[in-house]
């Protein structure tokens, strides 16, 4: 009789191996390319030994052997995409290029970006990586000479002139990870099209295979855009169609994340299975009529390698996204067991779509579509195959998509810290809506354009979104919490598995007690009268974060970069989320510099906030907002005092009578605000300049001393004099400043007043984002470019001080 390891070896063994390629991406580094196949090699080896083999024993080296061959392959394949980057002596400087727009280009109010295949470096010496993000932004100078930025097409190859640089994200504790989504899409360096340069189109169709699909997509979009002009959802019906979600306005993401059915606005698996379903439904009626065809190929063969060949078309057709791959691998896989007579398994099919995943794209484990696709798939699989018992059909709707919402809920809170109450409900509507629906009338119009169908649908999405809208108002629809540790998801996960397992199962509700520390174990909060302060990366600009006992500062919002993109949205609200921090107390906008208040209206429309201090004059939009969300605005006076947990707050400038002063720069009616613990004290100073920081040391001599120091202006020369540093005297310095930003910002020369007093400076470009401690008054550093230690993570050169433009 087989033991349960020996029956379920190959399962085994293909587990280990994604789980080999998963641990492989936690590597702070990379091995040597020659170290890595040698370990790859052995491994298959001494894997091919192993199997034939009939033990337990031998079954647990097979899995050992299959996770090094997982890990030693990804890291081969890490070597290879790593070693294709620019040089450090090419970043920011003018290279001549010859390539492919290699994707469907996204065009915006500022420009437009693209992919692009680089064929030939024409700029002597010089080295480009194979595949990289571009953008060509408005105004460039033809532009403003009256010549418009060109119509790009998928497959067009131009002559460009490039300025680049080196994949750099902006590294936080939370959010998106710009790097490895670069390294995931092999962008191997990001930069702009030199607008003033000559730039021509050399042919308008390079010929590619994969130049066709991506024409065929852009072709779909344009005439669905046309069809749709002014429609409210025209870039849901579109992502649905094609696949192309960057179209969906940010406010309706917000609205179908919050009720859980933002998995159907990729092409999902769901959707490729109904349309391959119904391919094979048609050509199985048509092909068991003929004698002829039965005789060469049995109807349901055929059927099935119908299927998985339009699933795969479909898939290319869609962007071929991680959701897409698993269900045409699924598919293929079944198709061959059923051409080869073999039975296998669900869960074995599930395992090779797996493996097959891994292996052509090793990174996709970095992204939240990987997990939820092969998580939910797994849980719709644990709770249906091999129970006993027949439900009714509404029953077998009813609980699994209860039981898929309940045993994602651990994923969901670890990757977005927050889980949809009314996502049953909303599922229970949505997915037959758009599944049996709107996807169908999407792909009729592909194949019958008549544009009252795709019209029909569009309705029928602000259909769904009115009744999104009104599942929102209930109370409590979403649960939002802290970021959990790993710990606490891994036993909140087996904790799920145990309550959904079968009734014959005793002790399931110990799973309950399994799920509780998911919710209450929570990142660590100052002591009384101690202070946090993290100094966030989010490019040129400015946003701090002061946590104490109970409370939460949030000290500038950083830059608005589009009208639905800033740091607030993107940057600041995912940190505050993962910290713990359910409100802002108090924020404070130092002036209205975009670069500071740029994020202003995100967060006061997304987050409680208890009240607002700023410099801002009343006109200010930031102001209407904050009106409008019933938030008290206080006007930002020297003099003004309050405590938090033993911290005391003191706002040392501006005067009262600046705000008489017209004429006086927006920069020097910064809110400068000293923070006192017991132990230490910082002092936050926006955007001052030398005019401000005379009077501060003149109006506080040694009073304004302070252990920690925002530096002014981001290192501008026009701010940090010698008399404000000696003044304050810190024992270290923090500057917020964007990777290579075009101001040149940290200057030399202010540096060097800093070094000269042997002041260490932290910079948000080099180090991403800065955490440090009163309690040891600030020995404890920690920088997020050294605590995420990943083998992808930009590292910047401090000797190399070039701005990008």
């Amino acid at each position: 009789m087989k033991s349960f390891a020996d029956m379920w070896r190959t399962e085994i063994a293909l587990i280990a191996f994604a789980v080999g390629v998963g641990v492989a991406q936690l590597s702070p580094m990379l091995p040597s390319r020659s170290l890595c196949l040698a370990v790859l090699a052995a491994a298959v080896c001494l894997g091919l030994v192993l199997w034939f083999r009939a033990t337990w024993r031998t079954t647990l080296r097979i899995a050992i052997v299959a996770a090094l061959i997982g890990a030693s392959f990804s890291l081969w394949r890490a070597e290879l995409r790593m070693a294709d980057q620019l040089p450090t002596a090419w970043e920011a400087q003018d290279i001549e290029i010859v390539g492919v727009i290699d994707e469907l280009p996204q065009a915006d109010a500022n420009g437009v970006r693209f992919a692009f295949e680089v064929e030939k470096v024409l700029t002597a010496d010089a080295t480009v990586p194979k595949r990289i993000a571009l953008g060509w932004y408005k105004p460039s100078i033809k532009e403003l000479q009256g010549e418009p930025l060109p119509n790009l097409r998928p497959g067009e190859r131009w002559q460009l002139t490039v300025r680049l640089k080196r994949p750099h994200g902006y590294a936080n504790p939370a959010g998106f990870d710009t790097e490895a989504w670069l390294l995931e899409n092999n962008l191997r360096a990001t930069g702009s099209v030199r607008g003033d340069e000559p730039n021509r189109l050399l042919a308008a169709n390079a010929g590619r295979v994969s130049d066709q699909v991506h024409r065929l997509r852009d072709r779909l979009r344009e005439r669905m855009k046309t069809a749709l002009a002014d429609a409210r959802y025209a870039g849901v019906l579109i992502a649905l169609a094609i696949g192309d979600q960057r179209a969906i306005a940010e406010s309706d993401w917000a609205l179908f994340n919050a009720t859980g059915v933002s998995h159907l606005l990729s092409i999902s698996g769901a959707h490729v299975t109904l349309f391959a379903g119904w391919v094979a439904w048609c050509v199985f009626g048509l092909w068991r009529r003929s004698p002829a065809c039965v005789a060469l190929l049995p109807a349901q063969k055929a059927a099935a390698v119908t299927a998985a060949v339009v699933a795969v078309g479909y898939a290319l057709l869609a962007g071929f996204a991680v959701p897409a791959q698993r269900t045409c691998f699924m598919l293929l896989t079944a198709a061959a067991a059923l051409l080869l007579n073999r039975s296998l398994s669900l869960w074995l099919i599930l395992l090779w779509a797996l493996v097959v995943v891994l292996l052509i794209d090793p990174w996709a484990v970095s992204a939240a579509g990987f997990w939820f696709s092969f998580c939910a798939v797994a849980l719709l699989l644990y709770v249906t195959v091999g129970r006993v018992g027949r439900r009714p059909g509404w029953q077998l709707v009813l609980v699994t998509q209860c039981a898929v919402t309940f045993g994602l809920a651990p994923v969901a809170l670890a990757l977005f810290q927050q889980v949809s109450i009314v996502g049953p409900i909303a599922n229970a509507v949505a997915i037959p809506l758009i599944t049996l629906v709107v996807v169908p009338l999407a792909l009729l119009w592909m194949i019958v354009p008549i544009d009252a169908l795709l019209r029909l649908a569009e309705q029928l999405i602000a259909w769904l979104a009115e009744l999104l809208q009104w599942l929102m108002m209930l109370p409590f629809p979403v649960w939002t919490q802290h970021a959990p540790p790993w710990w606490t998801v891994a036993l909140a996960i087996a904790g799920c598995l145990l309550l959904l397992a079968p009734r014959g199962i005793g002790f399931r509700w110990l799973g309950a007690l399994w799920c509780v520390p998911l919710f209450i174990v929570s990142p660590a909060r100052p002591a009384q009268g101690e202070f946090e302060m993290t100094v966030l990366d989010i490019g040129q600009g400015t946003s701090v974060v002061i946590r104490t006992a109970e409370r939460t500062l949030v000290y500038d919002t950083g830059p608005r970069w589009t009208d639905t993109s800033d740091a607030g949205s993107r940057l600041i609200l995912p940190y505050l989320r993962a910290s713990g921090s359910s409100r802002i107390d108090g924020l404070v906008v130092s002036h209205l510099d975009i670069d500071h208040s740029g994020g202003a209206n995100s967060l006061l429309r997304s987050t409680p906030v208890g009240w607002m201090l700023t410099s801002v004059f009343a006109e200010a939009d930031i102001i209407k907002t904050a009106s409008e969300r019933k938030i008290p605005v206080n006007g930002c006076r020297a003099g003004q005092r309050w405590a938090w947990d033993g911290v005391n707050f003191e706002v040392l400038h501006p005067s009262p009578d600046s705000y008489d002063l017209a004429a006086l720069k927006t920069n020097d009616r910064s809110c400068v605000i000293k923070v006192t613990a017991r132990s230490a004290s910082a002092l936050l100073t926006a955007d001052i300049e030398a005019k401000s920081e005379a009077a501060l040391v003149e109006q506080y001599g040694k009073a304004l001393q302070a252990d920690a120091l925002l530096i002014p202006h981001h290192g501008s020369q026009t701010s940090s004099t010698v008399g404000f540093i000696d003044a304050v005297s810190p024992s270290i310095a923090v500057i917020n400043a964007g990777y290579r930003n075009r101001f040149g910002h940290p200057r030399e020369a202010v540096l060097a007043r800093y070094t000269d007093r042997n002041i260490p400076v932290l910079r948000t470009d080099w180090h991403g984002a800065i955490t440090i401690r009163s309690v040891d008054r600030f020995a404890t550093i920690e920088k997020w470019r050294d605590t995420r230690s990943r083998y992808w993570v930009d590292r910047p050169d401090p000797a190399d001080k070039r701005p990008i433009e």
